[in-house]
């Protein structure tokens, strides 16, 4: 069946949310991940997904990478994913390393419709009245990040009161 379909950034224009940190132990925030997705977006475990996970043991420091998303249904057509990725190295010895974090989102909405009296309903009726619906929902999801993020900093022990 054919679909309408519109994805919007959550931190559009800036795309992206950043973490640096080089201290000690920059690796343990990555067993959070899961756990803060969950709390922060208010869904289960079926709903988070760890997409990449890569390490290598040869070497020292070792250098390590993650990608878990989240994703939330909102209502019958809406739907977020908010995604975090995790590059770095940390030494078995020392435990000191460095970490980069990226943290973006977006959502998405899709219509289907069978013919173009419906396909021409679901464009009146997004842009009539659904809009407001999804506004509400990227600011949710905009404070979700930023909430993630705040997160981040406390356990690395690097966020600051402003």
């Amino acid at each position: 069946m054919p679909k309408i379909s519109w994805q919007d950034d959550i931190l559009s224009p800036s795309d992206t949310l950043r973490v640096n940190f080089q201290g000690k132990n920059p690796f343990v925030v990555c067993g959070m991940f899961p756990s803060l997705l969950r709390e922060v977006m208010k869904i289960s475990g079926k709903d988070v997904f760890e997409t990449d996970i890569r390490w290598d043991i040869t070497s020292d420091p070792r250098p390590f990478y993650g990608i878990w998303m989240g994703r939330r249904k909102e209502d019958r057509w809406t739907d977020t994913r908010l995604r975090i990725i995790a590059q770095g190295e940390q030494s078995s010895a020392e435990k000191t390393g460095w970490i980069r974090i990226i943290m973006k989102g977006y959502i998405t909405t899709q219509y289907e419709y069978t013919n173009f009296v419906q396909k021409s309903f679901w464009w009146f009726y997004n842009y009539g009245f659904y809009y407001k619906q999804r506004r509400k929902y990227l600011e949710f999801a905009k404070d979700n990040l930023f909430l993630l993020r705040e997160r981040v900093q406390r356990a690395l022990a690097i966020y600051r009161e402003e």
